[in-house]
């Protein structure tokens, strides 16, 4: 029963690292790493992954303490990036909508995404025994909310 255990955790072990994508800085092509170099220049170090069911690399990274995580085509183009950043970046749409209808409820994190060229906002907000994310457009408005 112990050998059976053993030989069943060991695999899901196994497994677990076979789908985490990790891979190793030399496997990205130079053109995806001259990407990050270029546009987050300070940035050190940088977890790489490669996600085979899209055929693109995540970079994953710190900036100032902020997460960072960009996907990135083989050509070396962004597909889709989301960082974190300070409330006080957000649109003053976004912040002037969740007060309004939001009386009482507080930023908890905000995220910039870019998906294929557009930009979106998402926040985490929290009062009265509820939180919610939304998430906005570049220009302020709501486009979506989950529980």
């Amino acid at each position: 029963m112990k050998k059976t255990f053993a030989t069943l955790a060991l695999t899901l072990l196994v497994s677990a690292g076979a789908f985490a994508g990790n891979i190793k800085e030399s496997s990205v092509p130079a053109v995806v790493k001259s990407y990050v170099e270029k546009v987050y220049p300070r940035v050190s170090p940088v977890e790489w992954n490669y996600q085979e069911k899209g055929n693109y690399y995540t970079a994953e990274f710190k900036i100032d303490g902020a997460d960072y995580n960009l996907d990135i085509s083989p050509e070396g183009s962004l597909i889709n990036s989301t960082n974190e950043i300070a409330v006080a970046q957000l649109p003053n749409a976004v912040e002037a909508y969740i007060g309004k209808q939001y009386p009482g409820f507080k930023i908890k994190e905000a995220r910039k995404l870019v998906r294929r060229g557009s930009t979106y906002y998402e926040t985490d907000i929290q009062g009265q025994n509820s939180n919610q994310m939304l998430t906005f457009s570049e220009s302020g408005k709501l486009l979506d909310k989950k529980l």
